[in-house]
């Protein structure tokens, strides 16, 4: 006699995390799943796209090479662990200013190049628009070039070619004094936001 559906039981599919600790060889899956929320997390703290890039890329490479020493069954659980590799790796660059970028490619993952149309996605996820009201406040520590350009960019939405051309410039040249910018923005950013943690800090400790 035939079981009736309704008393059949539907397993939980099994976290990507668990599938790729029992085969390597699917860790691209985990990848392709994740790669633009763990950039984003990185470009919206140092703003620069192709630093945003090596983190997430050292994030994957730190993971595949702990699969064996993750304990957890869930899809949640894997998650939670790639933030926790993922914060680390952030609080390593801040410690020692570089990133050892490793190449995932040599543990199968496909990771695409950083070219034109992937440095302008990472920027898209940046969402760098949100600066705008922010940047008089930290732009002191700009050059005045930097500054330029980074409004055109950010507040006017003007794209590299146009501004390449105007300021008699490559593309190339053009992105790496985008990219010193808005990683001294970000240095900055992160000492103000330091130091109005410490001022609520204070205004707490005198209520109490």
């Amino acid at each position: 006699m035939d079981r009736p559906f309704g008393r059949l039981r539907i397993g939980r599919p099994k976290s990507l995390f668990v599938r790729a600790r029992e085969d390597p060889a699917s860790f691209g899956d985990v990848y392709l799943t994740y790669r633009d929320q763990v950039v984003r997390f990185f470009v919206r703290r140092v703003l620069d796209p192709e630093l945003a890039f090596d983190l997430m890329a050292e994030t994957f490479a730190e993971m595949f090479s702990g699969l064996r020493g993750f304990r957890g069954e869930t899809e949640e659980q894997g998650r939670a662990w790639m933030w926790a590799i993922a914060r680390n790796q952030l609080q390593l660059w801040r410690r020692r200013g570089e990133v050892e970028r490793r190449n995932l490619e040599r543990v199968g993952v496909p990771v695409p190049s950083l070219g034109p149309a992937e440095y302008e996605r990472i920027e898209e996820l940046a969402d760098l628009a949100r600066f705008k009201a922010i940047l008089d406040q930290a732009a002191s520590v700009l050059t005045d070039q930097q500054r330029t350009i980074l409004r055109e960019h950010i507040e006017n939405e003007r794209g590299y070619d146009e501004l390449a051309h105007e300021f008699g410039t490559t593309v190339v040249a053009l992105r790496m004094t985008v990219s010193r910018a808005l990683r001294r923005l970000a240095r900055e950013l992160e000492r103000l936001e330091a130091l109005e943690d410490d001022e609520s800090s204070a205004d707490e400790e005198l209520v109490t």
